[in-house]
């Protein structure tokens, strides 16, 4: 992080949806990083602009996001912040799952809304680096609202769509991922998370400690995805710098194997040394990898002498 082109360009972290706190997977960079995080909900939310708050730079902005700024649009609190959304709850289709009544709305608001690609000029920043969004069924728009040479260049992206109806016109899994097989991105993890299926009447006809043990006599289905993508490093533009942190990103992920051939790759095309750290680096941590399982297997042998 102390290389040259990082102190000039430092790395630029959105965070669209930061209600609770915002992503931990950036923690390890974040005195180095500009972050700007959004969410619309205050009920769990501080918004402040700072430098030291553990950033470089900290834009913590009460604002709801869209994909084209407007001076008002309808924001539906529900009980969950964490559910609000500009988009209304789809009522009949959350009435079969055990957790609709986080989606039950307490009031609608009118908020004005801003569109990335604005903000991000009025802050004077024209790239991004890393990019993670929980906007509640609105993740594939935003994001599509961005300019493509700024979406070709952004290292790691962070979705999560849903999988059921629990939103009135939502960007669905299904529709992300035939979006971003167009783009030069790969998958490097999902996880898919949800609720039990149970309507709300039997639910309400069980006792409190049947409602409270749910989880563990009934399966959870799925209802959303948290799916994440790192850049495939296809492109002809990327730069030094975005090898330098495309390796960064890809080794918080725990991928390894695409580090190593990202520094391999940065440094045929740059020559810095560093890159060749870099690939050391990442070839230690496949072999630890190797040494452990090495380990576990001894140990399993052991057991079975025993």
């Amino acid at each position: 992080m102390k290389h040259k082109v990082l102190q000039t360009s430092p790395p630029v972290l959105v965070d669209i949806g930061a209600s609770g706190a915002i992503h931990g997977k950036w923690k390890p960079i974040a005195k180095y990083s500009i972050c700007i995080a959004f969410d619309a909900d205050t009920r769990d939310f501080e918004v402040c602009e700072s430098e030291d708050k553990g950033w470089r730079k900290l834009y913590s902005l009460n604002r709801l996001v869209a994909s084209e700024a407007v001076e008002e649009m309808d924001f539906y609190l529900t009980h969950s912040p964490h559910c609000s959304s500009s988009l209304p709850p789809d009522q009949d289709g959350l009435k079969p799952w055990a957790f609709s009544p986080l989606f039950n709305v307490e009031e609608k608001v009118k908020l004005p809304a801003v569109d990335l690609t604005s903000t991000l000029s009025i802050a004077d920043i024209d790239y991004v680096d890393a990019y993670k969004t929980d906007s509640q069924g609105a993740d594939l728009r935003i994001f599509n609202s961005l300019s493509k040479d700024v979406i070709n260049k952004i290292l790691v992206t962070e979705f999560e769509p849903g999988i059921i109806d629990a939103y009135c016109g939502e960007d669905k899994l299904h529709q992300l991922m035939a979006y971003m097989d167009k783009l030069p991105f790969w998958v490097t993890n999902m996880e898919i998370k949800g609720s039990q299926r149970i309507d709300q009447k039997d639910l309400n006809s069980l006792n409190y400690f049947q409602k409270r043990s749910i989880g563990s006599f009934l399966r959870t289905a799925p209802g959303w995805c948290e799916i994440s993508y790192l850049n495939n490093m296809e492109k002809g533009n990327m730069t030094i710098r975005e090898y330098l942190l495309s390796w960064l990103f890809a080794s918080l992920f725990n991928e390894h194997g695409f580090a190593l051939y990202v520094a391999k790759k940065g440094f045929e095309l740059s020559g810095d040394n560093l890159l060749l750290k870099l690939q050391k680096e990442s070839l230690k941590k496949l072999s630890s990898g190797y040494y452990l399982l090495f380990l576990k297997l001894l140990k399993r042998l052991a057991n079975l002498k025993s």
